[in-house]
């Protein structure tokens, strides 16, 4: 793997570190998404077996108001008992005797003791995270549980009921809930030496008939045993449980006081009643006022303003039904989840690149979110969210901003090392410009030795200012020129849509269609099967096989079986039968590349079968027939084969009903462009091809053609990455493709040849495109822009001198033709440009004229345009 991956790698690591520093806003969005699970469910019903009982305002008001006078509450537990409840959680706080009204809390009091199955509330005044073992003990009076051994939650200041009435319960639990977390419940607050638990797991006890000693309190949960069942709490880190909610406060079954009472009355006068109080035997209950200004309202995700009493039916029914939320281990959830989405990322994108790799990556984090949502549903289990989520993101964008800076640190040092070469080519531009203008100002003539020396200094600067005019476009990213015709891809084949691959690509359209069989004619590395396979794919048998033979491998013993199959004992090693690849092809394609490597012997064979379809395997005498369309293909001139005898003239007229000739690439230099650029983005990286490059690749040869092409691209790739460079320079490509870009080919002295013998007619430049083997038009014409250019820099800004170094020409009407371009061209460079304008001005106005111009002419230009400002020329 590249070294930048296992850079990105080891920062997802440290990422995972720095993100458990900054938990609070990665909690905030872990508990939005959580919130969006619960909506994503709905509500489910509540386990009945809950019920919650409660006076509201109204209630309150009818009752005369002010503070709820506590007989109500006597009058409510004593229905209760007498309906057989198992339990009853008073969440109301008693916390001082009423002085106005002591026979109301005797009665209070008396009822509770009664009943056996009451729960009081209490509180802590402060809750703090740690094990302070200083803290002050609840007293005497209250029993609490055991003391937890590693207690997260301690409390101090605990009030509790007045004497009388506490001592009275069968029980005290609190009431604190934590306004930040609400989904974690405390489930029991240290205090001293006992455990005080929270107001619903002590209601829960009481109605499993558990005694305290039978609650059992472990580090991660803590268990009690209700009618031959065991009930199982978890217990997080920090003392708390993590409660499941069902739904809002509608989802529980719940009933006014008011009502229960006058259900009794009407039950005890034998008249029916809106409550039925039998239903309520065996179920536990919870009493509570539920009013603006009289209690405590929490927001969850089903519930805007949930009543805390509703918090506490909540943990009841996710006990009863064992349905608490659960999390993974710190380990899992902080550390292992996080990393191993991410190194999956990173091995995602390092396979498919950023575009494909990134579309994957997107599809990995839609489908933990689906994995966490079915978790969440199914089995209660929580997954985080944000963490990995935002390392999944990190681990995409982290290789392209690592390109991104690395490419910005190429270009950099490219440009510093452009400017340096800029500059020295400037220099020898301008020395050279002065020997030119000693030797045509006759200042040394040239017979003498002084003249004699000049010609051979200019000689030298003319080679140097080449080398250099190189490097510096060697140091330039090539940019096609709008100008260009545009690609296009047929069936995986990348070509000049203006080129001569338009015209076999419209032939390949016409005949595909027809079952008739196909001659592909072409030099290898053309790609010969990808037309062979454009010709299946576009037929009515691109939905079956398509097979591919190359019958120059085989000898012709293993060709016949290959093709034709055997049957088993027919020679030495036919070990069984064998379908050979016609009989495999039936109703498909059968591609038979270098068909011409055949003897004419096998020729013989094979005519039957593509005359007929008709064919035997090897050892056997029973006739097979296959329908599959033949197309078959060579490197060779099949013709000229046929006249001296080489290949059968009645296979050749079968084969050739259509022919596909495709050009080797030297004849369509304007694929050349597209093809390399397609490569180039197929490797790894964001590489980029150099000018000097391009012009080496539209120079050279291409024996091997397409493929070659690619295996140059392939190795220019890895050469760049190696050097941890983004830009493939003339280094990196093999040396006799490189050496069309060093003077031993010079595209400009063809170009230039090439137009003077057309005599720069109207058409001279699109027959230049067409005789470089399909150059584009566009870059034609921008090479003999720069062409001009140059020569009217070395006529020393004169127009008839440059004139006749383009023209070399005597006759005027060529002569008027070169004028004419040349004022063209000179003219579009300083439009709209005043004399005594400031050079680096006038060059950022100028920056679209240096455009789809060669990098090696840049240079020239600037000192056309230095001149013009200078008043040199006009």
């Amino acid at each position: 793997m590249p070294r930048k991956y296992i850079i990105v790698a080891a920062i997802c690591i440290l990422l995972v570190v720095l993100l458990q520093l900054v938990s609070s806003p990665i909690k905030k969005l872990d508990q939005n998404l959580q919130d969006a699970m619960y909506r994503a469910r709905g509500a489910v019903e509540a386990d009945t077996n809950v019920v919650i009982l409660y006076f509201d305002n109204d209630d309150i008001t009818s009752l005369g108001g002010g503070t709820l006078k506590r007989n109500y509450y006597a009058l409510v537990i004593d229905v209760l008992t007498k309906s057989n409840v198992a339990a009853i959680g008073i969440d109301p706080f008693f916390g001082e005797p009423s002085i106005e009204y002591p026979e109301q809390d005797n009665l209070l009091s008396a009822t509770t003791a009664v009943s056996g199955k009451v729960v009081l509330s209490s509180y802590f005044r402060k809750v703090t995270e740690g094990n302070d073992s200083a803290s002050g003990g609840p007293g005497p009076d209250v029993a609490g549980y055991a003391r937890m051994e590693h207690p997260a939650l301690r409390g101090t200041q605990l009030q509790l009921p007045f004497l009388e009435l506490a001592q009275a319960a069968a029980g005290v639990g609190c009431t604190n809930i934590t306004k930040g977390s609400v989904a974690r419940l405390p489930l029991l607050i240290g205090a001293g030496d006992r455990s005080i638990p929270v107001l619903s797991l002590e209601v829960l006890r009481i109605a499993a008939g558990a005694d305290r000693t039978d609650v059992k309190i472990g580090r991660s949960v803590v268990t009690l045993p209700a009618k031959g069942r065991m009930l199982k709490i978890p217990v997080n880190d920090d003392g708390t449980t993590t409660l499941n909610f069902p739904g809002p406060l509608s989802s529980f079954r719940r009933y006014r006081c008011i009502e229960v009472l006058r259900s009794y009355q009407l039950r005890q006068l034998g008249v029916a009643a809106p409550v039925d109080l039998a239903s309520l035997e065996n179920k536990i209950v919870l009493v509570s006022i539920i009013g603006e200004g009289r209690s405590e309202f929490f927001e969850t995700p089903f519930d805007a303003q949930l009543p805390s009493v509703a918090i506490h039916a909540t943990f009841l029914d996710n006990a009863l039904n064992g349905r608490f939320l659960s999390n993974l281990s710190p380990f899992v959830e902080d550390l292992f989840l996080p990393v191993a989405l991410a190194l999956m990322a990173i091995v995602l994108v390092h396979r498919f690149g950023y575009a494909r790799g990134g579309s994957l990556v997107a599809g990995l984090g839609i489908s933990y979110l689906a994995v966490a949502y079915l978790l969440f549903s199914t089995t209660n289990l929580v997954l985080p969210f944000a963490g990995p989520l935002m390392l999944l993101l990190y681990a995409w964008l982290a290789p392209l901003l690592y390109d991104y800076f690395l490419v910005e640190k190429d270009v950099k040092r490219l440009e510093s090392e452009k400017e340096g070469a800029e500059g020295r080519l400037r220099e020898s531009e301008l020395k050279l410009q002065l020997l030119e203008k000693e030797l045509l100002d006759q200042k040394a003539p040239q017979g003498t030795a002084r003249g004699m020396e000049l010609i051979e200094e200019i000689k030298r600067y003319k080679e140097e200012i080449k080398t250099l005019s190189s490097q510096v476009s060697d140091m330039v990213q090539f940019d096609a020129a709008p100008s260009r015709t545009d690609s296009a891809v047929f069936e995986g084949i990348v070509y000049d849509s203006g080129g001569k691959m338009q015209e076999v690509v419209d032939l390949v359209r016409k005949i595909a269609a027809s079952d008739a069989n196909i001659l592909i004619l072409g030099e290898s590395g053309t790609g010969k099967e990808l037309i062979a396979k454009a010709i299946h794919n576009l037929s009515n048998r691109k939905g079956k096989v398509f097979v591919a033979v190359n019958c120059g491998a085989l000898t012709e013993t293993l060709l016949e079986s290959e093709l034709f199959g055997h049957e088993k004992g027919s020679f030495t090693g036919a070990v069984k039968d064998k379908v050979g690849r016609f009989e495999y092809a039936n109703g498909g394609t059968i591609f038979l590349d270098e068909v011409a490597e055949t003897s004419e012997a096998f020729q013989v064979k094979l005519l039957r079968v593509v005359q007929s379809g008709e064919f035997e395997r090897v050892g056997s005498t029973i006739a097979r027939k296959t329908d599959a369309r033949i197309v078959a293909a060579t490197n060779k001139s099949l013709r000229e084969m046929v006249s001296e005898k080489r290949f059968r003239e009645d296979l050749y007229y079968r084969l050739n009903v259509f022919s596909v000739e495709l050009p080797p690439l030297r004849e369509r230099k304007g694929d050349i462009p597209f093809l390399a650029e397609h490569f180039v983005k197929g490797e790894e990286g964001s590489l980029s091809l150099s000018s000097t490059v391009m012009d080496a690749f539209l120079q050279y040869r291409w024996a091997g053609n397409v493929r070659e092409l690619q295996s140059a691209v392939m190795r220019a790739g890895i050469m760049a990455r190696s050097d941890s460079r983004t830009l493939i320079q003339l280094r990196d490509i093999p040396e006799e493709i490189a050496a069309a870009a060093k003077g031993e080919v010079d595209i400009e002295d063809q170009i230039l040849e090439i137009l003077r013998n057309k005599k720069f007619s109207r058409s001279s430049i699109s027959e230049t495109a067409d005789e470089l083997g399909g150059l584009n038009r566009g870059t034609v014409a921008e090479y003999f822009r720069g062409i001009c250019f140059n020569h009217f820099f070395e006529s020393s800004w004169s127009h008839e001198k440059a004139v006749e170094l383009i023209a070399r020409s005597d006759d005027a009407e060529v002569r008027d033709r070169v004028q004419k371009k040349l004022r063209e061209y000179l003219a579009n460079v300083v439009e709209g440009i005043p004399s005594g304008r400031d050079f680096e001005a006038a060059q950022k106005s100028l920056r679209p004229k240096y455009k789809n111009l060669p990098q090696r002419y840049h240079t020239i230009l600037d000192e056309v345009i230095r001149a013009y400002l200078q008043g040199r020329w006009r």
